[in-house]
This record gives structure tokens, C-alpha cells and sequence, in this order.
């Protein structure tokens, strides 16, 4: 009777004594947590107070005092002598420590302020309350050219194009260059910041690839400074913008990128000119077919139909999916100024014939392997009905807003696609929309001189002979006539 009480006491002592134990190591484990964030985030602080209390302690603060005036006097020669080192190194990796901090931070005032936040309550004591969008992975993509980007899930009773609306006022909240929103999920998104833009300065001619890929052809940049690959296998290209806007250095990057495949033969172009050559005569030794009039023109567009249509018949039932060849290459279809044979053509049946040939390549070309790449500056449905046939769009400078959707699809502006606030002073500048893919990349093409396409022709003029010439098989049978 007498032990039970004892044993009792015993238990709970102990317990108390494990409870008080374990209160003392996550103490301790709070406090070791605490002291290396705090070190990893603020290392020169930190520092600093370690190094002072070591003088301190063992009475050298004289020396310290030396090597600090020392090395202040070096961080002013660095930034001085070496301003470009000095930003990289010091000055930038600060900057966005802070700047992702802030954006963390005040989160849930900018989603306030841009109109995010959702049942705002009043509590008697002045405070309230908000739901607002959750932010996580907030990380910096690229260093270089300053792209902060995050995952944000959105709350109930919102969408992510309610995200999307609010994209321009986060950018100017956030004192951003410009802001992206790309839907990830029904209730998720990654956004992104650009704080600079490397699209500001010209784009240097990109390398030609010794390996031609025509699912990733070289053409520029990115607004996120990364590489424009723009996929030309099984697609067809349309390149709109008024006139100054650089349809040129897309055409131009374009060919450079597949320079490789024309010199090697696995890669042919077909161009019209309809200006009498003003436009492409430069690049003339790239084309295995050059046409400078518009009766030319329609003629080249027949013949490539013909082709098309031929190396169908031939690949059915073996193949599904091109792959270029020597003898069977990649056939691109250039066209510059298209209105000049579907619309500003007198002759009515030229125009015909011209958009027949058109719609039969825009609608059969892409499996047998030839590409329509079509540029033009008026985009009205009158003068290219067949611009919802292209599924790779390119959008510059454009002269009214209502034109974006018209070139790019319904809801490309909202997305964020302002071609027509593209300045006049960065010709090459466009938005590129995908069929499939929600949100237009704001890209600049390369810019190419005349030296540049001189150069260019010259080193990559095709070296193959065509295995296969509608003019060739023509002349053939006139001749056997």
C-alpha cells in the first residue's frame, strides 16, 4: 500500500525531467538555427562583430583598425578602377538579395494594392485580415540579366488570368521591366520579374551551328537573355510588323541559323521577292530558287506544291514525320512582302492561284517537309486570309493595339504580347506566340549588316545540287517534246 505513491512520484519526476530536457535542446537548436541564418544572410556583418570582439578580447585593435582602413581603401580602388567586376561581384549579388527580400516580404501588400486580396475583414481593434495569392520558390533564374521568378498558388475564388491582369501593376509595384504570368495548373502559375532588359542594345549575329536542328533554329534572344530557338520542323512561320520594325533581321537570322544545312544540301530555299529583288538579292547564292516578279512568284509557290504533293505520294505509308536528307531536304518556302501576290496584284487570277498554292502548302506542307515562311506589314484578314494556317507567329511593331489579337490570337495582348508600344528604336523586337502554348515571348532577332550577309552567302552557298527541280523536270519533257 505504501509503494504506490513512491513509484508515482518517481514517474513523474522523471517525465518531468525528459519534458524539461527536451524544452532545453530544441531551445538550443532554435538558437544554433538562428545564429547560422543569421550568418548566412548577413555574413559581412556578422563578420565584422566577430573580428571586433577577437580584438577586443586580446587587446588588438590597432592591427584590426590597420587591415580595415587597408581593406576599405581596396574596395574603393576595385570599385573605381574596375566598375563592371565590381558590379557583378558586389553590387548586383546585393541588389537581389534585397530586392528578393522585399518582394517576399511585402508580398501580401502588393497583392493588396494590385487588387489580388480577397475578403478584407474589419476587426473592432482597427486591424483586418486577407487572403491573398501563396508565394514559394522565389528564385532568381538568371543572374545576368536579372529574371526573379516564382510559384504562386492562387486562393479560392480566383484564376490565374486574374493573375495575368494584374501582371503590369506587380511590375510596376515591384519596380520591374515587365512582368509574365505562365499558367502551370488550373490554381497555379510561375510569374516573373525582369528587372533591365537585355533586348535593349542590338543583337549580334548568333554562330551558325556546324549541326542544323530544324526544331531549335538559332535567331536571337529572349527577353530573359537566353537563346530565340525557334522550331521551323513541322511548322510554318508568319512575320508581321510595319514597316522599320526588322522583318529583316528575322529573315535574315533565320537563314544564318540554317546556313549550315543549305551549304550541306540538306536544307533548300525557295525566295520570293516581289520587289524586284531589293530585299533578298543579297543573300542570292542561299537560294536554290529566286523569283523577283510576281508572275515568278506564283509560279515558284505552284512548284513547290508540286513538290510537296509528290513527296507525299512517295512517303505514305513508310513515313509520318520528314527527316532531311541530301535527297530528300528541308524545303523553306520564303516568302517576303506576301500582300504583294494576295492582295496588291492587279491580275485577279494571279491573286487566286497564288492563295491556292499558299493554303495547299500552309495545309499540307509541314509533314512532308516544307516550311511556308511568309513576311508582311498589313495583317487584315483581306489581305492574308490564311494567317490562322501558320502556327508559329511573329508579331513586331505594330501601328494599333487591336492588330496584336489579330495577328497573335484572341487574348495575346492581355497575355502581355504590346507590340504596339514596341519602340521604333529597336527594330527586331517582336513577340513570338506557339499554338499550345498560352503566353507570346518577347524576343529580338539578330541584326545582320550588309557586310554580315555578304559574308554569309559567300561561306554557305549550297555546294549540293538539287536531286529534284520542278523547272529542271519541265525543261526535260519540253525537250523530249
Amino acid at each position: 500500500m505504501t509503494r504506490q505513491p513512491t513509484q508515482q512520484r518517481t514517474t513523474s519526476t522523471d517525465d518531468w525531467v525528459a519534458d524539461l530536457l527536451l524544452m532545453l535542446l530544441e531551445l538550443a537548436w532554435w538558437l544554433l538555427r538562428g545564429v547560422v541564418r543569421l550568418a548566412w544572410r548577413f555574413p559581412v556583418p556578422v563578420g565584422v562583430a566577430l573580428v571586433g570582439w577577437w580584438a577586443y578580447s586580446h587587446d588588438h585593435l590597432l592591427s584590426v583598425g590597420i587591415v580595415a582602413v587597408v581593406v576599405v581603401v581596396a574596395v574603393v580602388t576595385w570599385r573605381l578602377a574596375w566598375p563592371g567586376s565590381f558590379l557583378c561581384w558586389v553590387s548586383r549579388p546585393a541588389w537581389r538579395r534585397r530586392k528578393r527580400r522585399t518582394i517576399r516580404h511585402s508580398w501580401p501588400g502588393l497583392c493588396d494594392r494590385v487588387g489580388l486580396a480577397l475578403s478584407v475583414v474589419e476587426h473592432r481593434s482597427g486591424g483586418r485580415s486577407s487572403w491573398t495569392p501563396g508565394l514559394s520558390r522565389l528564385r532568381w533564374t538568371s543572374r545576368e540579366h536579372l529574371v526573379l521568378s516564382a510559384r504562386v498558388r492562387m486562393v479560392a475564388g480566383q484564376t490565374v488570368d486574374d493573375l495575368a491582369a494584374a501582371a503590369e501593376n506587380l511590375a510596376a509595384a515591384c519596380g520591374a521591366w515587365s512582368c509574365r504570368v505562365r499558367k502551370t495548373s488550373p490554381n497555379t502559375a510561375v510569374i516573373t520579374w525582369l528587372f533591365g532588359d537585355p533586348l535593349a542594345h542590338a543583337v549580334s549575329p548568333m554562330p551558325v551551328p556546324d549541326v542544323v536542328d530544324a526544331a531549335a533554329v538559332p535567331v536571337g534572344l529572349r527577353e530573359d537573355g537566353q537563346p530565340w530557338l525557334l522550331r521551323l520542323a513541322a511548322t510554318h512561320v508568319l512575320i508581321v510588323g510595319v514597316t522599320g520594325a526588322g522583318k529583316g533581321s528575322v529573315v535574315w537570322s533565320l537563314l544564318g541559323g540554317l546556313a549550315g544545312g543549305i551549304r550541306d544540301g540538306l536544307v533548300q530555299v525557295w525566295a520570293v521577292d516581289g520587289k524586284a529583288g531589293m530585299e533578298l538579292e543579297p543573300g542570292r547564292a542561299l537560294f536554290t530558287r529566286f523569283a523577283t516578279t510576281v508572275e515568278d512568284g506564283v509560279q515558284l509557290l505552284e512548284d513547290a506544291a508540286v513538290l510537296m504533293t509528290d513527296r507525299a505520294a512517295r512517303m505514305a505509308g513508310t513515313a509520318r514525320q520528314h527527316e532531311p536528307s541530301t535527297s530528300e531536304p528541308l524545303l523553306v518556302v520564303l516568302v517576303d512582302e506576301v500582300a504583294l501576290l494576295t492582295a496588291y496584284t492587279p491580275d485577279r487570277k494571279l491573286r487566286d492561284r497564288a492563295e491556292k498554292a499558299m493554303a495547299a502548302l500552309a495545309t499540307q506542307g509541314r509533314a512532308p517537309g516544307v516550311v511556308l515562311v511568309a513576311a508582311l506589314q498589313d495583317p487584315r484578314k483581306e489581305v492574308l486570309g490564311l494567317r490562322n494556317l501558320f502556327p508559329t507567329k511573329v508579331a513586331m511593331r505594330l501601328d494599333e493595339k487591336s492588330q496584336v489579337d489579330m495577328v497573335l490570337g484572341e487574348g495575346a495582348r492581355d497575355s502581355g504580347a504590346l507590340c504596339h508600344q514596341i519602340p521604333d528604336t529597336t527594330p527586331g523586337v517582336a513577340y513570338v506566340k506557339v499554338d499550345g502554348i498560352r503566353e507570346p515571348v518577347r524576343v529580338r532577332a539578330s541584326y545582320y549588316d550588309d557586310a554580315a550577309i555578304e559574308q554569309l552567302a559567300r561561306t554557305y552557298a549550297p555546294t549540293v545540287r538539287p536531286v529534284f527541280s520542278v523547272v529542271d523536270d519541265q525543261a526535260d519533257e519540253e525537250g523530249a517534246a
